[in-house]
């Protein structure tokens, strides 16, 4: 069976050679001519320069590309030239509904589809281990399984076409709970002074290990984290699980929390990194308190837009309520958290950050949350925060409790601590 694979990168060119191996390669494409340059001299097979001209030549074709709009370009730039009974094997990670509508393409064609994502690392795509999802028709899978079983060792059909993607969905909410926890038993770890080869090693065997902990662990041991699984590609993963659940009318607080944290991580420059470089934020867990850098704070700044203040005085004597009028002249909005009071600065106060959502516009949010308390109540205040999700949380002159402050944080709430808002912003005027 002549076979074509489009896409070369760090899981496609040694799949292609898999397929090399079992005397099955014919052709490879890639974006950038030169890889598929360099790969067909190394194998000895043909490197068209359009996807039309592999597709002419190739009974089965393998697919594995970034993301969605990728998928789709390929299918269309196929879809003229394919052959009728041509069998196209998708291997990305791509939606359910994109694997659906390529399919739809093809079949126009006279052509089959299947969506077979793969699971198993740059690892498992080097030693031809990979576990491979499928879903389309059980006859063009059976036809399909040399080419598969080229490329993975568990190779399983789950149903009609995007059945595979569906499948390949759940596993990625796997890696994000289960690196996560990695991330915070390595960092724990280390915290208590434990030798770490010999946790992996002994905890390998265990009940809680999985391969990600036997895999990945060592990576946050050495503080290195070169690209098995990039940050940014399981971010786009998680974003289809997202979708995919909301069409269910349901949201996943395990995808939610992951994504906040590759965000953070992406913004920071290491999206291209392995997903194991959680750990940078997990090891931060155990890491003494810290106000964010000057720029980090000037950014906040100059992108909020609405303020709850909790514990904002009617007196206008007192210092919280100066500030906040000083802040409602550099044009923040401001929420009053203030039991007891009805109006303060001619704004609705609510009695708790519960109810602040009573105040808010529709497409309003809170931006950030301003504390005037006495530290004995910092504690509370930011666990209800940390349950509201807010995203930002300053604390004032004279609030001081490092261990809540530290908890925030570490909940990805950008948390300033001791210092004067109406300071900061006024430094920026």
């Amino acid at each position: 069976m002549k076979t074509g694979f489009i896409g070369l990168g760090a899981m496609g060119v040694p799949m292609a050679r898999n397929l090399h191996k079992a005397g099955l390669l014919h052709g490879v494409w890639n974006r950038s001519a030169d890889k598929a340059h360099a790969l067909a001299a190394e194998l000895g097979c043909t490197a068209p320069v359009t996807l039309a001209a592999l597709a002419s030549e190739c009974d089965a074709l393998v697919i594995c590309v970034a993301a969605d709009a990728d998928v789709l370009a390929v299918i269309d730039a196929l879809v003229p030239a394919v052959r009728a009974g041509t069998l196209v094997i998708d291997c990305s990670t791509v939606s359910a509904n994109t694997a659906r509508r390529a399919a739809e393409l093809l079949a126009a064609r006279g052509a089959h589809f299947l969506d077979c994502p793969v699971s198993g690392g740059t690892e498992g795509a080097k030693h031809g281990t990979l576990a491979v999802m499928c879903g389309g028709e059980a006859a063009t899978f059976e036809a399909a399984r040399p080419v598969l079983e080229a490329m993975g060792k568990t190779v399983r059909w789950f149903g009609p076409s995007g059945a595979g993607q569906s499948t390949k969905a759940t596993n990625q909410i796997m890696c994000a709970g289960i690196i996560r926890a990695v991330g915070e038993a390595m960092a724990f770890a280390r915290a208590q002074g434990l030798p770490l080869e010999r946790v992996v090693e002994t905890l390998g065997q265990g009940a809680g290990s999985s391969w990600y902990f036997v895999h990945r662990a060592p990576f946050m041991i050495r503080e290195a984290y070169p690209p098995g699984f990039r940050i940014k590609l399981h971010a786009k993963d998680l974003q289809i699980c997202r979708e995919m659940a909301a069409a269910s009318g349901a949201a996943l607080p395990v995808v939610e929390d992951v994504l906040r944290e590759y965000t953070t991580l992406i913004d920071a420059g290491y999206g291209d990194e392995d997903i194991s470089a959680i750990y940078r934020l997990k090891s931060e867990l155990f890491a003494p308190f810290e106000n964010p850098n000057a720029q980090t704070i000037a950014a906040l700044l100059r992108r909020i837009r609405t303020i709850a203040v909790v514990g904002l005085s009617a007196d206008p004597s007192r210092p919280s309520h100066g500030v906040a009028k000083a802040l409602q002249n550099f044009g923040y909005r401001i929420i009053p958290v203030t039991p007891g009071a009805s109006e303060i600065l001619g704004e609705r106060c609510v009695p708790s950050l519960d109810r602040v959502h009573e105040v808010l516009a529709p497409d309003e949010r809170v931006d950030l949350v301003d504390v005037f308390r006495k530290s004995e109540h910092v504690a509370a205040i930011v666990d209800d925060c940390i349950r509201l999700r807010m995203p930002a949380l300053w604390l004032q002159d004279g609030v001081i409790d490092d261990a809540a402050a530290a908890r925030a944080r570490n909940a990805g709430i950008v948390t300033i601590q001791d210092r004067c808002l109406y300071r900061d912003r006024a430094a920026l005027a």
